[in-house]
């Protein structure tokens, strides 16, 4: 996303019930990490999600996003707020970090957009520490239209910006993947395995890189 599109969706996605939404998320991906972990954020759009770990003060929260715009984007507000990350311009398929730098690898709702997704799990497998976990959450390409307009009525949006969102989304689920999809990418991995949750739109895909000799 560039320019006038990635700018609706910061909006989109910047009100406050989905800003405490990410509060919450924040706590639960990093409530079992050490003080001090590294934690990376794949695809962080306009950075909330990233904000609202970095506020928790933690973890070290890096942040690799592929859109120019939305690494302006996340650069302004995260300095608005007042918190560091460490936001880097990137390629999911091919991540610029060192081997084992990450404790967690978390990827919200944008893995469904990656060219190569099968090279981008195989990246966050080298990424993370042995024993390290990454979160994937996203869109299931089998969500039906009434748990979509569900969703959407939850985000107490104005009506106009409701039928956008809700058309999105529809829009972005012939692109997700189903349950089965994930699974067949973490068997084709060095992760092996993975765990899954399901939710009426969504999915969430837990891997971990073993501790070397287990």
């Amino acid at each position: 996303m560039e320019g006038s599109i990635a700018r609706w969706y910061a909006r989109t996605r910047g009100t406050e019930t989905q800003l405490a939404l990410w509060r919450r998320q924040a706590i639960e991906a990093t409530q079992d990490l050490p003080l001090g972990a590294e934690v990376l954020e794949v695809a962080p759009g306009p950075g909330f999600f990233s904000i609202e770990l970095a506020k928790l003060g933690r973890v070290h929260v890096t942040a690799l996003e592929i859109s120019h715009t939305f690494v302006e984007m996340a650069t302004a507000n995260a300095r608005r707020a007042g918190v560091a990350v460490r936001i880097e311009p990137g390629d999911a398929a091919q991540l610029p970090f060192p081997d084992r730098s990450f404790d967690r690898v978390l990827c919200q709702a944008a893995f469904k957009n990656f060219s190569r997704p099968q090279a981008a799990v195989n990246e966050i497998y080298r990424v993370l520490r042995p024993g390290g976990t990454a979160w994937i959450d996203d869109m299931r390409h089998d969500a039906t239209n009434l748990a979509i307009r569900q969703e959407v009525a939850a985000m107490h949006l104005p009506a106009f910006r409701a039928f956008l969102t809700a058309w999105t989304l529809r829009s972005l689920r012939r692109r997700a993947y189903t349950a089965a999809g994930f699974q067949e990418f973490a068997r084709a991995s060095p992760f092996g395995s993975c765990e899954m949750q399901l939710s009426p739109i969504g999915l969430g895909v837990r891997l971990r890189r073993p501790v070397e000799g287990t």
